[in-house]
This record gives C-alpha cells, sequence and structure tokens, in this order.
C-alpha cells in the first residue's frame, strides 16, 4: 500500500531554511515515509507519539517531524530542530 505525502506550509519553510545537503536528507526520508509510515526501519526513525493521539514522530538527525495518517494520506504536520522538543 502507497500513502501520499502531505507537507504544510510551515513544514515547507522550515525545510526551505535548511541547508541543501540537510533539506535533500529530509527530504530523501519523507519519501520514504510513503512506502511504510509505521514501521522503523534504516533512514526512517519512526515513533508512536504517546501523548499525542495518532501522531507519529519521524527523526532525521538533528530534525523532527511530526504527523499524522488519514486513510492512504500522510499529514506531515510539524517540523523543528531536536533542541526544541515536542
Amino acid at each position: 500500500m502507497s500513502y501520499t505525502v502531505f507537507l504544510h506550509p510551515d513544514v515547507v519553510k522550515y525545510l526551505d531554511s535548511l541547508s541543501h545537503e540537510e533539506r535533500k536528507r529530509c527530504y530523501e526520508s519523507l519519501k520514504k515515509l510513503s512506502e511504510d509510515p509505521f514501521r522503523p526501519r534504516s533512514g526512517c526513525d519512526i515513533k508512536k507519539m504517546s501523548g499525542k493521539k495518532e501522531f507519529y514522530r519521524l527523526r532525521v538527525g538533528n530534525h523532527r517531524f511530526l504527523y499524522v495518517i488519514k486513510e492512504n494520506d500522510l499529514l506531515i504536520e510539524e517540523a523543528f530542530r531536536r533542541e526544541k522538543g515536542y
């Protein structure tokens, strides 16, 4: 089953603020989510958030992405650096 990934405009703005190499690495990890957004694997460190219902977290280096899965769509809601916390 393939999922469609949608980025919130704030997430796009966050990605645009990164260096070229970091941006490329983040986009590649976000693309991998379309294959299987539930299972952690190489290049996709995924964890279900305990405090926020239905939210998952993708870790890419020092960057974090929070997303929700609705049917066949993946909605990337938030992006932030590790230091900012949840």
